[in-house]
C-alpha cells in the first residue's frame, strides 16, 4: 500500500513531483481526487471534461487541471464516487439513464 510523502523540513526546498505511475505500460499521473465536472461545447467528440486535483503536485501551478472524461477509463470508482456526492454535476451518459 502507498503512502503519503512526509512534507518537505527543508525550508524554501521545493520537492519535485512524483514520477508517474505504470499503466499498461505507459506512464500515468496518479489522481487524488476529481474537484469539479463540466461540458466544453467546441470539442465535438468528448464533450465531458473533469477537473482533477494530481497526487503529489499540491502547492504548485500543476495541482489541477481539467481533462478529457476518456482519461479516466481506469478511474471509475472516483468518477462514480463525485458523482454520487454531486448529482447535479455533469456526468457520462450512462448515469443519466
Amino acid at each position: 500500500m502507498l503512502e503519503p510523502a512526509p512534507p518537505n523540513q527543508i525550508p524554501n526546498r521545493v520537492q519535485p513531483p512524483p514520477p508517474p505511475v505504470l499503466v499498461d505500460d505507459k506512464p500515468e499521473l496518479e489522481i487524488s481526487e476529481i474537484l469539479d465536472s463540466k461540458l466544453n461545447n467546441q470539442c465535438r467528440t468528448c464533450k465531458l471534461l473533469y477537473l482533477v486535483r494530481w497526487t503529489g503536485y499540491k502547492g504548485t501551478d500543476e495541482d489541477t487541471s481539467w481533462i478529457l472524461t476518456t482519461e479516466l477509463g481506469h478511474m471509475s470508482e472516483l468518477v462514480t464516487d463525485f458523482h454520487k456526492a454531486y448529482q447535479a454535476k455533469p456526468g457520462p451518459l450512462s448515469s443519466l439513464s
